[in-house]
Formats: structure tokens, C-alpha cells, sequence
């Protein structure tokens, strides 16, 4: 399932795009692609749902000059669970959403935090180069 937070200063603005993992013993006989970002997103996030013995193509991406301004993060709970607060742009709480294995969480724009509820093991993606927390990031 996906879920969307929205700005409530700005309703159309996305501040988190989360994929909510919904395990099913039903079997996969096609590929199927679900985008979770706009293609507009500094970070691409899709999600695949793919038969056994399917082959991609071997590929390179080509070069491509792309400019950003800001960073957008995944959190890709691998083990345990956390829960993500996020933060509209002005800093004000909007929502808490607990994650659990297998779910992501996209934060695309105003702030979040993050608590884990157990001992957990959690992939962070984000787009670079990184610069450290001091030019990177400002606590609230």
C-alpha cells in the first residue's frame, strides 16, 4: 500500500511517500512496476513485484547533468521496526506512522524523525554528494 503525507500549509505539497509492505503468499506471474515518486523527485523510488527466472537486460545508465537543491532520503526498514514523525515546512508536526520490515519511507520534503521500537537494521538512501550534518541538515 502506499501512503501519502501532505503539507497542511501547502495540501498539494508531498512531504513523505511511504510504501507500506503488505506480504501475500499469492503468486507474481507478471512483472509489475509501481512508481512511489513523481519522476519530478530528486530520489526515483519504484517498487517491483517480480516472477521467478526474469531477466533484465544487462544496461548502463547514461550521463546526465542534473542539478539539485535539496535532499530527499529513503528509509528502507530491512529488520525490527521504527516509527517516522514527519514534519511539515514550517517545522510543525503532522504525522507518526509506524514501519515495520519491509516497509520505506520516502521524505521528499519538510523534516522528519525517526525512532526505532526494536534493535533494527535500516537502510538510508539519499541523493548526494553528502557534506556532513553541519551544511546538510538542521535539528528543530
Amino acid at each position: 500500500m502506499i501512503k501519502k503525507i501532505y503539507s497542511k500549509i501547502n495540501p498539494e505539497l508531498v512531504l513523505s511517500i511511504m510504501h507500506l509492505h503488505e506480504a501475500s503468499s499469492e503468486a507474481i506471474t507478471t512483472t509489475k512496476r509501481t512508481e512511489i515518486t513523481d519522476p519530478s523527485c530528486f530520489l526515483q523510488a519504484g517498487f517491483f513485484e517480480i516472477p521467478a527466472n526474469t531477466d533484465f537486460k544487462a544496461h548502463n545508465h547514461n550521463p546526465q547533468e542534473r542539478k539539485t537543491d535539496k535532499t530527499h532520503e529513503a528509509l528502507l526498514i530491512f529488520k525490527g521496526s521504527a516509527e517516522i514523525s514527519v514534519y511539515d515546512t514550517d517545522n510543525s508536526f503532522v504525522e507518526k506512522v509506524k514501519l515495520k520490515e519491509g516497509d520505506c519511507s520516502v521524505i521528499i520534503n519538510g523534516g522528519h524523525s525517526i525512532k526505532t521500537l526494536e534493535q533494527s537494521q535500516v537502510f538510508e538512501f539519499k541523493n548526494g554528494p553528502y557534506y556532513g550534518p553541519e551544511k546538510d541538515k538542521t535539528n528543530f
